[in-house]
């Protein structure tokens, strides 16, 4: 659904104001960061092993912290003002690892720094994390991939998988903000990558 917060940020869009570099003096960089309740997803705790979340890797352009928006064209802008408290990759990592540790599908979920090196590890990709105008329409897209990995066993690779996400188009003036709109976006991928590795879990028990 369209939201009306930050409301600045998406006018600078509609005026083209994302340029890739500000004039001298510039105004104050202005931070966001994802916002989301997801529902919990009930599963019993179907993996015995710890897991640690990795900081996604992300490609170019969405390793930085301004936001990115895609224009017609393949055109790539930046907002020098307006950007994220971190880089996608670790936004979106700590949030699932916040998810997961509320959950119960692993019996401890820690994040990057921890020293005891957990058997699972999970780690991924951003390959989208972006603001598309196109055709009149605006709204956010993500695509992630996610991987599972058993580091001190035989198993290997235990899940992989990419994710693609597009919020609601909104029409000019109207269309939901970009920090709204994606935190609903990273909302639906804890809830989906949740069910997925669910499923995985109770799978490997039959």
């Amino acid at each position: 659904m369209c939201r009306s917060a930050l409301l600045v940020f998406l006018f600078t869009l509609l005026a083209g104001g994302c340029g890739g570099l500000l004039p001298e003096p510039g105004p104050a960089p202005v931070f966001y960061r994802l916002d989301y309740e997801p529902p919990p997803v009930d599963c019993p705790r179907p993996f015995d092993k710890r897991v640690r979340v990795r900081e996604f890797s992300a490609a170019s352009p969405y390793d930085q912290m301004e936001m990115t928006v895609l224009r017609p064209g393949g055109e790539v802008s930046f907002s020098g003002t307006y950007q994220w408290v971190a880089p996608p990759g670790r936004m979106v990592a700590e949030s699932l690892g916040r998810d997961l540790s509320a959950g119960d599908l692993f019996p401890a979920v820690s994040m990057d720094a921890d020293p005891s090196f957990p058997p699972l590890e999970l780690t991924g990709r951003i390959y989208t994390f972006a603001w598309e105008q196109n055709d009149g329409e605006e709204r956010a897209v993500l695509t992630v991939g996610v991987s599972l990995t058993d580091t001190v066993g035989e198993s290997g690779i235990l899940f992989n998988r990419i994710y693609r996400f597009r919020s609601h188009p909104c029409p000019e003036g109207k269309a939901p903000l970009f920090a709204s709109a994606m935190s609903e976006l990273v909302g639906g991928l804890s809830i989906r990558l949740r069910q997925d590795l669910c499923s995985l879990g109770k799978a490997k028990e039959n």
